[in-house]
């Protein structure tokens, strides 16, 4: 692979983030489940949680979203052929006053 096609895949990767933080923090639940392939998945291995739909990423982002005071998101792209993989670091704060708690 070409030096110029990684550096556009990357570009790619990065406009991807962009969007999904930005979906997030819109409430755009539909367009966060749109970003995803059909085969696509979400794994958060430290809780346990997977979602391996659109459907289920959806209503997953949605409760969760309900939660959250802020979402913040860094991601470490790689890149497999034709596939994009990330192994995102993700903060996110529960609002104090209702009593839910630390950050997350």
């Amino acid at each position: 692979m070409s030096d110029l096609q990684a550096i556009g895949d990357r570009v790619e990767i990065e406009a991807l983030r962009g969007e999904f933080t930005d979906a997030v923090m819109m409430r755009d639940y539909d367009r966060v489940a749109s970003l995803f392939t059909k085969d696509g998945a979400v794994r958060i291995p430290h809780i346990g949680a997977e979602a391996t739909s659109r459907e289920e990423i959806r209503a997953g982002i949605e409760r969760l979203q309900d939660l959250w005071e802020y979402f913040v998101q860094t991601t470490h792209p790689a890149r497999s052929g034709s596939t994009a993989t990330t192994r995102p670091g993700a903060r996110t704060s529960q609002s104090s006053c209702t009593g839910r708690g630390a950050r997350t």
